[in-house]
């Protein structure tokens, strides 16, 4: 670097730290760390309408205050998944090259995120949401044995190539978060400016662009696909970057009005698309197998379509039961096969950052069922360790010493499943959880 590379530097190591606690919080018994997801932008905003409170709308307003008043410094320093990319970058050496302004996909993208949000679904969303994508690729790599390497290889694989392709042209062109950012940026208070009488035009600060927001023919900085990454600062050897107030009235193209027009049209469609999912839903699971769903999720119909698989809560679970979507479930559900919902545990209600799990005190989840034990005596050795296991007292003895379930106080937690030595218990999934005695 030849320029002011000091706030570069800075930038630097904030970006440096938050990574490592963002992967901190994928770490087994770090369950106060993962907290700090909940102050990622797209799941405050699932949250905020799913479950809303008013820290929620705090979160929401910060972020996009912030990207108003200092840009998309989100997209630097605090998006774990646009690091992750920079990490990438830095290790196929990629080198600069012209990213397309790609702005009728990402409004596009966008517009369709925010209006199935509104109707109350994630579905695009865990598709296209940077935080859930990273979660999904680390989650998957730490529970390998439990979960298909291919939920997370597919999508860093699918990364990798559009890093080695065009940079960062997933968070300027693909991103509904960095979209949404950007637009705040692009109208905001601060912005990047190439100072003209300095510039000398040596294309350093194009070069090492990741976005491709510098335009060094018109001596502009597109603040819209910027995320205040500072490299062009850093590497300015005039010092010609300055960062202050707008310097220009804003313009609106005509392809902007276009997709305005277009956007009406695809509001309609998806709202009558969003009317009708429930439906579609209900049919798909009326007919396959229910999941068991973690405590909180209420059905398959509303956990499906808030839940955008991070895979957080399937790190932190005690019980180690809670796995990612496979080719059986479609989302994330609960495998007794190692272990059993932990009765003194509500990690996974704590930890989801989007609301798909309701929150829950840890007397309300004792008193949950999310689940039915069957019994099939024609097996049974009459041992009772299904009977001591029981941590609602719910299995009792017949006349005959085979055990008899009490199925008001069951919540299917799976413990009388796990230890019966000879299999003759099964828990079996319900349509809808409810509160047991």
């Amino acid at each position: 670097m030849k320029g002011n590379d000091k706030p570069y530097i800075l930038r630097l190591f904030f970006t440096v730290l938050f990574f490592v606690i963002c992967l901190t919080a994928f770490i087994p018994g770090c369950k106060f760390i993962a907290y700090i997801y909940h102050l990622q932008f797209a799941p405050s905003v699932c949250r905020l309408f799913i479950s809303f409170s008013i820290f929620t709308l705090i979160i929401v307003l910060f972020h996009i205050f912030a990207a108003w008043f200092w840009g998309r410094f989100y997209c630097s320093v605090f998006c774990p998944f646009g690091i992750l990319q920079d990490i990438i970058g830095t290790v196929l050496h990629k080198k600069s090259s012209v990213i397309p302004n790609l702005s009728v996909l990402r409004y596009f993208i966008l517009t369709v995120v925010i209006l199935l949000i509104l109707n109350g679904s994630c579905i695009i969303l865990r598709f296209f949401d940077p935080y859930s994508i990273f979660g999904s690729i680390i989650s998957s790599f730490l529970k390998y044995k439990t979960t298909p390497l291919l939920v997370g290889v597919v999508p860093l694989f699918v990364i990798i190539i559009l890093v080695f392709w065009k940079n960062r042209i997933f968070c300027t062109s693909l991103c509904p978060v960095g979209t949404a950012l950007g637009l705040c940026a692009k109208i905001g208070f601060n912005k990047l400016n190439i100072n003209k009488e300095k510039c000398k035009k040596c294309g350093m600060c194009s070069k090492n662009c990741p976005t491709g927001a510098v335009n060094l023919i018109e001596q502009k900085i597109d603040n819209e696909r910027c995320i205040r990454c500072l490299r062009c600062v850093g590497f300015c050897a005039f010092e010609a970057i300055d960062y202050g107030k707008q310097t220009e009235k804003l313009s609106f193209d005509k392809s902007r009005r276009t997709f305005i027009s277009a956007a009406v049209i695809l509001s309609a469609a998806t709202v009558v698309f969003a009317k009708g999912k429930d439906t579609f839903l209900y049919i798909i699971h009326k007919f396959k197998n229910l999941p068991i769903l973690p405590p909180g999720a209420v059905s398959a119909q509303k956990f499906t379509l808030k839940c955008t698989s991070c895979g957080l809560c399937t790190i932190h679970c005690k019980g180690n039961v809670i796995e990612k979507p496979n080719s059986e479930f479609q989302t994330i559900h609960l495998n007794y096969k190692n272990g059993k919902c932990e009765f003194d545990c509500k990690n996974c209600s704590d930890i989801c950052p989007t609301g798909a799990l309701q929150k829950m005190s840890l007397q309300q989840k004792q008193h949950c069922r999310i689940a039915m034990a069957v019994f099939n005596t024609n097996d049974c050795i009459k041992c009772g360790q299904c009977i001591s296991s029981c941590p609602k007292n719910a299995v009792l003895k017949d006349e005959n010493d085979f055990p008899k379930l009490d199925a008001s106080l069951c919540i299917g937690c799976g413990a009388c499943q796990n230890i019966c030595p000879v299999k003759c218990v099964e828990v079996s999934s319900i349509i809808k959880q409810s509160k047991t005695f």
